[in-house]
């Protein structure tokens, strides 16, 4: 079975850090950004994982002005079977996130599906227009051959524009709490309402988010004291799955799903399974079920006999490979992840979630139903 985009370009961020980990300094990989355009994954020093957001804008500051290394890069994968014309975008792509990131990686094979060599015609259009971005190449035929062509220059930029780029990433997939499906539709709706009466510069988020608390989720939680946790969490995950901008501003993803509510409606399983198809494609979570998988069908079954021994062997094995997971994130206690994928997420892990000596319950045909329906749904603003 040929590997999709978002595999290759997961084999090539581990190749990269096994290789040029020098380079790169001390840094976890993650596929998802708090901004957009959003890159296919970034690099963020790993302190940022173990630490709380009031002490990240000190850490980008350290590491930009002392330890010189760790940088906050971002990149942007193209695999070899595209055109000529989709490399040439992704120049334009590189560029942008190096607007925001302290460094930007354009990643192209040497050649592509026409034999057109790809590598060599970027790394000239990069040195003759002088541009800062920099450019690694890889074997199609083998991804373990990774080479960085030209390095890319280090912009230095404020730590408090790093700390909005990267808000609420501390693990390597999209944070999750409480949201379902039907909300991300009425928070869609809602956003292009606002949208529709604002400046064209003007910051809506807090806007936006008081509406949805008023108008859909004060109504779920009556008891909350603290609407503006609930609310953080929920301002992550549309983030962090690319649907709206750092103002508060619908983007094609957030505009093209909003369409597909009111396709479907915002109840119907059709309009669930794609929520959960952008969790897995956008939020970086068929990645994180996927290493799960390849992770605990290598374990014993006595290295499973228990939750507490299987979360430990787990997020062990996944930092080796620089991919961070909360562990209070698969509690099987509360209302966490596995309780989400099953209930809330079209029953990508089924009943049980977690069965002792096998590990989590993981629904293959469902996700790869509902990959293949995403895919097909969202053709026309999709690129790779």
């Amino acid at each position: 079975m040929s590997l999709n985009h978002d595999e290759m370009a997961d084999i090539i961020a581990k190749t990269l850090l096994s290789k040029y980990r020098d380079h790169f300094g001390n840094v976890f990989v993650s596929p998802i950004s708090s901004d957009f355009p959003k890159p296919d994954f970034i690099f963020i020093p790993i302190e940022i994982s173990r630490s709380k957001i009031t002490s990240h804008e000190k850490i980008f500051a350290r590491v930009i002005g002392e330890e010189k290394k760790s940088y906050p890069t971002a990149f942007e994968f193209k695999t070899p079977y595209v055109y000529k014309h989709e490399y040439i975008s992704g120049i334009g792509q590189a560029v942008t996130y190096h607007s925001i990131f302290v460094r930007s990686y354009l990643i192209v094979p040497d050649y592509n599906i026409e034999h057109f060599k790809v590598s060599q015609f970027i790394v000239e259009i990069i040195e003759k227009a002088k541009l800062k971005i920099g450019l690694i190449s890889y074997d199609p035929k083998n991804l373990g051959k990774v080479k960085i062509e030209k390095e890319s220059c280090v912009i230095e930029r404020e730590p408090e524009n790093l700390v909005e780029a990267t808000r609420g990433i501390t693990r390597s997939y999209a944070y999750w709490r409480e949201t379902r499906p039907n909300e991300v539709y009425e928070f869609l709706n809602i956003t292009h309402k606002v949208e529709e009466e604002a400046k064209l510069e003007e910051n809506i988020k807090d806007k936006v988010l008081n509406m949805l608390w008023d108008k859909v989720l004060s109504s779920r939680f009556k008891k909350a004291e603290r609407k503006a946790s609930f609310l953080l969490n929920y301002n992550l995950l549309f983030s962090q799955l690319g649907l709206w901008d750092k103002k508060g501003k619908l983007t094609p993803l957030g505009r093209y799903t909003l369409l597909q509510g009111e396709r479907f409606g915002k109840g119907s399983s059709d309009f669930q399974d794609l929520v959960t198809y952008l969790l897995l494609r956008y939020g970086g979570h068929y990645l994180l079920l996927r290493k799960i998988y390849l992770v605990q069908s290598k374990l014993s079954s006595r290295q499973m006999n228990t939750w507490e021994k299987w979360i430990k062997h787990i997020k062990a094995k996944l930092a080796d490979e620089n991919f961070y997971i909360s562990e209070d994130d698969f509690r099987m206690d509360f209302p966490r992840l596995p309780y989400a994928y099953e209930n809330h997420f079209s029953g990508i892990v089924a009943r049980p979630k977690f069965i002792e000596g096998r590990g989590l319950n993981i629904n293959w045909p469902k996700i790869l139903d509902i990959l293949d329906k995403g895919k097909r749904i969202y053709s026309p603003i999709e690129i790779e």
